[in-house]
């Protein structure tokens, strides 16, 4: 089951019938009482009743999910920064591969242009170069239209980097595509650890935050050092609770 397909269904449904519980405990408290041994032997059998029967086929709901980690590579991403992402990238990985019953992964690397990778390579890639961050957006946009449905898949894009990016690419080209590309959960995690490589970090999670706000499902996170991952991790997991 997907939230798009959550979403399409929800809005087939009347208006008038369309129902809102504030909890799962409250749709219990609703749900029909199962009748009791006495209630049911007191029920006379009708002879059609006796007879048997072949089982129907029912169909078993699993849930979906496919999950894209970008990650910068540039020339300004040292390696304090790349350990950073790593330590948040990481626990999301396992955490998602639990959640759901078939969960797939791409890895998105980029520095002014974007390849996809294997896992063990994108834990510990490193590259050069200058940044252009909606390559990689755009080659998430062609891997989830081309194979994952938004009615049929739950669909995760995470991307991490020190918020520098090509001149007017936030604005004009990332924002737009992250409009685009409908996703359970957008997160973006910008480390901001200055270890010798270019000036610390840039204003791309800024300009994110302030286009999407706080309600919207966009997270962005910042991290020093360290001791932010938890928080970090705590950040873009709540966003998706609301």
């Amino acid at each position: 089951i997907s939230k798009g397909w959550i979403e399409q269904e929800y809005f087939d449904i009347p208006r008038e019938e369309r129902i809102k519980y504030d909890s799962i405990d409250e749709i219990e408290q609703q749900r029909r009482r199962a009748p009791t041994a006495r209630e049911l032997n007191s029920v006379q059998l009708r002879r059609e009743d006796k007879r048997h029967k072949y089982p129907e086929t029912s169909k078993e709901y699993e849930k979906n999910a496919v999950i894209v980690f970008i990650r910068d590579v540039s020339g300004s991403m040292g390696g304090s920064k790349r350990e950073l992402v790593e330590r948040v990238f990481t626990p999301l990985d396992w955490y998602l591969t639990g959640k759901y019953d078939n969960a797939e992964f791409h890895y998105i690397a980029h520095d002014a242009e974007a390849w996809e990778v294997e896992r063990q390579k994108f834990f510990g890639i490193q590259s050069g170069g200058g940044t252009k961050i909606s390559t990689a957006y755009l080659l998430a946009q062609e891997i989830l239209e081309e194979n994952y449905s938004w009615s049929e898949w739950n669909r995760y894009v995470f991307a991490a980097g020190d918020g520098e990016n090509w001149m007017q690419d936030t604005e004009e080209e990332v924002i737009p595509l992250m409009e685009e590309i409908d996703c359970n959960l957008h997160g973006y995690v910008q480390v901001e650890s200055n270890d010798g490589y270019g000036m610390g970090s840039g204003d791309h999670g800024e300009l994110v935050e302030s286009h999407f706000g706080e309600d919207s499902n966009v997270a962005v996170t910042y991290l020093d050092n360290k001791n932010d991952v938890m928080d970090s991790i705590e950040t873009i997991l709540s966003a998706e609770d609301e």
